[in-house]
């Protein structure tokens, strides 16, 4: 891979949570502006892996190089500043604010002082402008979890983590998630590294990393990703290990 069409990279990294080797010797790429999915079994380090991929955690040795930064070697208040510019990040769990508005919980993603004329633009893309006044108590999942989109892209970040961001969600709505991910990647030209449990979605992806027991298992590069209208979300976990390689 041209490594100045890289934004991601990981070398040699290892993580040890209570003299337990959870991630093993971690060496990969991700180019820029590419949709990578990673998908494993429950406990592989997945996202042990992408925490550390994002800032959120720290390798116990190794480098992390995000957009031709070693985040290694900066401060705490370093890699805070970092993130905040560069990185955006989407969880499980929605992480609202219950006193604030959707509006206010999207305006705290954004930089201090930042002009937030973007912000109706970005409610028109995730069709969320009649909720925007709204409390996150009033709001139903799916809603919240564009809210929590609209925080990670307020401040037009390079990459967008997204932890399994449609876990909490049926199958309609983590499919509306999912292609409305994908559009925002053509719109905004950003990399996405997306961790899921479900095969459907990896199959629209540009790459396909599989983890297990804290190793990198395969890498695969999709050729012809499954448009997300076609995705089938009923297809279950059981079978990753196997299916890419």
């Amino acid at each position: 891979m041209d490594v100045m069409n890289q934004i991601i990279k990981l070398n040699h990294v290892m993580k040890i949570f209570n003299n337990q080797k959870v991630l093993k010797d971690i060496s990969i790429a991700i180019k820029k502006n590419q949709f990578t999915v990673v998908v494993g079994p429950s406990g592989s380090g997945k996202s042990t892996m992408l925490n550390v991929m994002s800032g959120l955690l720290t390798p116990s040795s190794g480098e992390v190089i995000l957009d031709g930064k070693d985040i290694t070697k900066m401060s705490k208040d370093q890699i805070r500043l970092f993130r905040r510019e560069h990185v955006g990040q989407i969880f499980q769990s929605y992480h609202l604010l219950s006193y604030l508005t959707a509006r206010e919980n999207i305006e705290i993603g954004a930089f201090k002082n930042q002009d937030l004329k973007n912000l109706d633009q970005l409610a028109d893309l995730l069709k969320i402008h009649h909720i925007l006044d709204k409390f996150p108590a009033e709001l139903f999942g799916g809603e919240q979890q564009r809210v929590a989109i609209g925080r990670a892209l307020i401040k037009n970040p390079k990459i967008l983590f997204c932890d399994e961001a449609t876990g909490a969600l049926d199958e309609e709505n983590s499919k509306n998630v999912v292609k409305l991910i994908h559009h925002v990647k053509k719109k905004f030209n950003i990399t996405i590294v997306f961790i899921t449990h479900n095969l459907e979605i990896a199959k629209t992806a540009d790459e396909v990393i599989t983890v297990n027991n804290g190793e990198i298992y395969s890498v695969l590069e999709n050729k012809n990703p499954l448009d997300p209208d076609k995705m089938n979300l009923k297809y279950k976990e059981d079978k990753i290990i196997g299916q890419y390689k």
